[in-house]
């Protein structure tokens, strides 16, 4: 996770940078990202660090060395809590979606 996060943690001019971490109850692990955007701008990029299953003494250890290794801002989510983002995504070429991906109330794509 070190690595990865010096890898990407360019220290780029007028960027912010902070770290999150997601408790996914989904896939039963702790995954950790490096989030990084322009000053002013929204979110343009955000790198896999780290995916460990969900086991509470790893995850505490994991949490320690990276709190050695960096003071940076952490932001913690949990799946079991997820917040709509205010509008439907029908969009997206950041994370893959190509073509629309509305999502029609009541009616299921095929």
């Amino acid at each position: 996770m070190i690595r990865n996060y010096d890898k990407h943690f360019l220290r780029k001019y007028r960027w912010r940078y902070h770290l999150l971490i997601v408790d996914n109850h989904l896939f039963d692990c702790y995954s950790f990202f490096l989030q990084a955007h322009r000053e002013k701008d929204k979110l343009l990029h955000s790198y896999d660090l780290l995916e460990i299953p969900h086991k509470e003494e790893l995850y505490r250890q994991v949490l320690i060395d990276l709190k050695k290794h960096t003071q940076m801002s952490i932001e913690y989510r949990d799946t079991k809590h997820l917040v709509h983002p205010g509008s439907d995504i029908v969009h997206d070429l950041s994370h893959g979606h190509y073509g629309s991906s509305k999502y029609h109330h009541g009616h299921i794509e095929k």
